[in-house]
């Protein structure tokens, strides 16, 4: 499924997860660039621009002391068709039950696609 699945992270504290950091995070953790994506602002785009697009998936931050910020995670799963298909919570799920709902969208017959996918609307919302 490597060729048909893509993962998007998107930081919430741009100014911290600079390019940089995320490629060394996504090294560090066995990430393959090849189908993982991280999102944080480029220069010239406002620092809540990622924020803004996580809380369009309605993820809630807030601020803590020092700089800190407390949020939930969550892995939502976008189909190929743009379509929101799931959403598990936290990190602590079990693993195979992903794989198996997303084996089940990979395999599916395909639907028509909308006009604007998913990734389109990710990029609008981060891009000026």
């Amino acid at each position: 499924m490597k060729d048909m699945v893509q993962f998007v992270t998107v930081t919430t504290d741009p100014s911290v997860d600079t390019p940089e950091v995320l490629r060394a995070y996504g090294a560090a953790h066995g990430l393959d660039p090849h189908n993982w994506t991280f999102l944080t602002t480029a220069p010239g785009q406002p620092e809540d621009a990622t924020r803004k697009l996580a809380e369009a998936y309605d993820m809630r931050f807030d601020p803590l002391a020092g700089g800190q910020q407390m949020h939930g995670v969550a892995t939502h799963v976008i189909d190929r068709g743009g379509r929101f298909a799931a959403k598990f919570h936290g990190l602590r799920f079990d693993p195979v039950n992903l794989v198996l709902y997303v084996n089940g969208l990979t395999n599916a017959p395909e639907r028509p696609l909308p006009r604007r996918g998913w990734w389109d609307g990710l990029r609008s919302l981060i891009q000026n």
